[in-house]
């Protein structure tokens, strides 16, 4: 029963495994028909931030003061990515040693942002992150480049960036990260159910990479694959998750939400048994009329923009060190 609920759940389109292994080919024409077109997130809601300014920059680190004499607009990204490092941590997404990534793109600009492998989550600070650009080199305070090597960098988190924002170049950030709740929704074939209401929101937005612990060639790819038409997280086979947004405020949004989705779909499925008759499902029509309703409210914002400044707010009082 369990099985067979799976395979009828995939068309569903919560990280839905390879229609060449798993599913018929009517279902495959359901995953690719579903939810088609690409509704807006949240274009009619408020930004908090509006009303509710707090600028992760120091006051004393404008106008070009700051401690490595960067442009503003390096430097306030620089605190962005350092607060995401924080952020992550203090919500258990980034205490999985180093072999996590924040990848955060400079404001125009071809160069991204990205910890050095072995700074952990918790002492990550805006000074201490390392630039990139397109092709993978470490731009040096010089200007100088040099190419990026396992010693300082985390070089399989290096295509991530051209790859993705290659086809959504509206992507400003990227979270790879492996919170174990993550790892053990991406090693089921039903991959994630609509269990809960975070998972009601990513409706049709999560694909899904049998990822196999390789760097083979044909990754980037189907990152680009995985991403097209808006999709604004992966699941990755056994091992965790990609979360991308417009900004840093909306991929934490994402990574918090992919996560607490599959938090409660392992308790729920523990608590049932296994058995999903004891378990209460949705179906396709109802999801579909119900992500549209969220995207287009007037009322709250599915894009991290309502809890940006508070979440600025919790990093000076318990990681004050963060912008520096």
């Amino acid at each position: 029963m369990l099985v067979a609920v799976y395979v009828s759940l995939v068309s569903l389109c919560f990280g839905a495994p390879s229609c060449s292994t798993t599913l018929s080919a009517a279902n495959c024409s359901a995953v690719a028909d579903s939810n088609s077109a690409i509704i807006p997130i949240s274009p009619n809601a408020p930004d908090r931030r509006e009303v509710d300014p707090v600028s992760s920059v120091r006051a004393e680190h404008s106008f070009g003061v700051n401690p490595l004499g960067v442009s503003d607009v390096e430097w306030k990204a620089r605190t962005e990515a350092a607060a995401l490092h924080r952020a992550l941590y203090l919500y258990g997404m980034g205490s999985d040693l180093a072999a996590q990534c924040v990848m955060h793109r400079i404001p125009d600009s071809d160069e991204w942002l990205m910890g050095e492998w072995g700074v952990y989550f918790e002492e990550q600070t805006a000074s201490k992150l390392l630039k990139y650009d397109m092709e993978g080199n470490i731009v040096l305070s010089n200007g100088m480049r040099e190419r990026a090597t396992p010693g300082r960098s985390n070089v399989g988190c290096i295509p991530i960036p051209p790859a993705i924002i290659a086809v959504r170049p509206e992507v400003q950030t990227i979270i790879h990260v492996h919170p174990i709740s993550v790892m053990a929704v991406g090693g089921l074939k039903s991959g994630l159910l609509p269990l809960s209401q975070a998972a009601f929101f990513l409706y049709d937005q999560v694909s899904r990479e049998s990822y196999d612990f390789t760097y083979e060639g044909s990754f980037e790819s189907s990152l680009q694959k995985g991403f097209s038409n808006g999709k604004r997280a992966m699941l990755l086979n056994h091992h965790g998750m990609y979360a991308v947004g417009r900004d840093a405020a909306e991929a934490f949004f994402v990574a918090k939400h992919v996560t607490q989705a599959c938090d409660v779909q392992v308790n729920t499925l523990a608590m049932a048994g296994g058995n999903m008759d004891n378990v209460i499902l949705p179906d396709a029509k109802m999801l579909e009329a119900q992500y549209k309703d969220m995207m287009l409210s007037t009322d709250y914002s599915y894009d991290g923009s309502r809890e940006w400044s508070g979440l600025l707010r919790e990093l000076s009082r318990k990681a004050p060190d963060y912008n520096s």
